[in-house]
């Protein structure tokens, strides 16, 4: 029986040396291949298999998705982790189906260059800076919703600032999800953010100018959209693709698409440098009138114009590597993605802004409104200068804010004026309102008087009474604005107790 046995191997043997397709369609590739589910795979199978798809290119037949899984599972058992990579990636495009990386017939090309290549760009993955860049974003989607929903702020200028950050935020989003590889899940994601790349210079610059020069828009300026228009109308049929095909297209990127990529990703590397220096310009401007513009709102405006140049530089290093396919940049990740640090930094840093000096979107104070209001007043200069001694005379020195029934009319009235250009004296020498300047001598007052109460023998309603406060809220209220902290807060720190133990 042995003999028997060993004589019909020799024989297939014999026939698969001299007709590999014969001896294929003997044994059948289908059947030999079933043993890859349950594990049984040797390299004579593994061999075979290669060997008769090797046969059926050579006669220019096309491989069917079941073919590029035979050939690419064959040549990694075989520890040909070159060629299972050509063959597992032309399956995995026709099929979607990345789960055949965890497959047992690959543990033979585990580690190898060619097996991460491919779970790097296909497998699901994770890491703190994707969780950042995703929080970053998410964090920027709120900050533009708040920024719209300032009722003191101007409705225009928010508006593009908070477009600004929101367009953002949802490119960093959207890019979280082309890193981590689970955007082959979400086909609808489909360059859902592309169609903004030509917006972030526009938005910035307009911004400036109205916080800057309170512009009006004009019917021309619709021309800064026409890019916009363009790349929107170029996509919309692309949006409108069934899930299916957009899926497909995620797998395998046309590479007539692919230049229409680098064309897009170049031109908005140019409008960011050209809308970068436009800004930059009205800032110069706006810091050349520096007695017109708060330094807080300058500051505001120079970080945001290094910011932007910055961004804008850093895009242009990607866009160089994107379109000159330079390999050895391509592969450095640092290069090709310091952009998003610098656009989480631009995002990050309007956040933090808007929470410690939200006055910078507030419209009185960026459009120095009560500037505007005396332009036409015959207060002259040495007449404001001396009002404003006359007036650094009552508060600190006679403490006429310590009178609980203080107004303006008071004031002029002490300071032989009208009311109107104590007003303007107010909002020019002290960049303050009258009730925001009165509250401040108040608060710095009642600090003394914190300092100085050792024993902390008084009561907080009795120090809001003698310093001019009518109620105990509005103490605290105006105590917390001037210092961040409340009053029990703030006589806590000066005994110095541990605020966040005391907490």
């Amino acid at each position: 029986m042995l003999f028997l046995v060993f004589g019909v191997c020799t024989a297939n043997a014999d026939s698969y040396l001299s007709d590999p397709d014969s001896f294929m369609k003997e044994t059948q590739v289908d059947s030999l291949y079933a043993t890859y589910n349950t594990q049984e795979i040797t390299a004579n199978n593994a061999s075979k298999v290669v060997a008769w798809y090797k046969k059926k290119l050579l006669e220019n037949i096309d491989l069917t998705s079941s073919d590029y899984r035979k050939m690419g599972l064959s040549y990694a058992y075989l520890g040909n982790a070159a060629q299972a990579k050509v063959y597992l990636v032309k399956y995995i495009k026709s099929t979607y189906d990345i789960a055949i990386l965890d497959n047992e017939s690959l543990r033979n090309i585990n580690g190898s260059k060619e097996y991460e290549s491919m779970v790097s760009s296909y497998k699901p993955k994770i890491d703190s800076w994707i969780l950042f860049f995703i929080a970053s974003g998410i964090i920027g989607i709120f900050i533009a919703l708040v920024l719209n929903l300032r009722k003191k702020g101007d409705t225009i200028a928010n508006l593009l600032i908070g477009a600004f950050v929101l367009l953002h935020s949802l490119f960093l989003i959207h890019l979280s999800l082309y890193l981590t590889n689970y955007s082959f899940n979400l086909p609808n994601s489909y360059w859902a953010t592309i169609t903004f790349s030509f917006l972030y210079g526009p938005l910035l610059y307009f911004y400036f100018k109205r916080i800057s020069e309170r512009y009006t828009f004009k019917w021309k300026d619709i021309l800064h959209l026409v890019p916009t228009l363009v790349i929107v109308a170029y996509f919309i049929p692309i949006y409108m693709l069934s899930p299916e095909v957009k899926q497909h297209k995620i797998f395998n990127v046309d590479q007539d698409f692919a230049t229409t990529l680098e064309v897009i990703v170049f031109i908005k590397a140019v409008s960011l440098l050209v809308y970068g220096f436009l800004s930059i310009r009205i800032y110069l401007r706006s810091a050349r009138k520096a007695s017109k513009f708060n330094d807080q709102i300058l500051k505001w405006q120079r970080n945001m114009s290094i910011l932007n140049i910055l961004y804008a530089v850093t895009y242009m290093i990607y866009a160089f590597i994107l379109v000159t396919h330079v390999v050895f940049m391509r592969d450095n990740n640092f290069m090709l993605y310091s952009q998003v640090f610098v656009l989480v930094s631009i995002v990050l840093y309007v956040g933090y802004t808007a929470y410690v000096s939200p006055r910078v979107f507030s419209k009185k104070y960026i459009f120095a409104q009560e500037l505007h209001k005396y332009q036409k007043s015959g207060l002259t200069e040495n007449f404001s200068n001396d009002l404003k001694e006359q007036l650094l005379s009552l508060l600190n020195e006679e403490k006429v804010y310590k009178m609980n029934t203080i107004s303006l009319d008071i004031l002029a009235e002490k300071l032989g004026t009208t009311r109107h250009n104590i007003s303007q004296v107010i909002n020019e020498h002290f960049d303050l309102n009258f009730f925001n300047l009165i509250n401040k001598y108040r608060i710095k007052e009642a600090q003394e008087i914190f300092r100085n109460d050792l024993h902390s023998n008084l009561n907080i309603i009795d120090v809001a009474y003698d310093v001019g406060f009518n109620n105990k809220v509005t103490f605290n209220k105006a105590f917390k604005e001037e210092t961040h902290l409340t009053p029990t807060q703030y006589i806590k720190k000066i005994n110095g107790v541990d605020l966040a133990t005391s907490a």
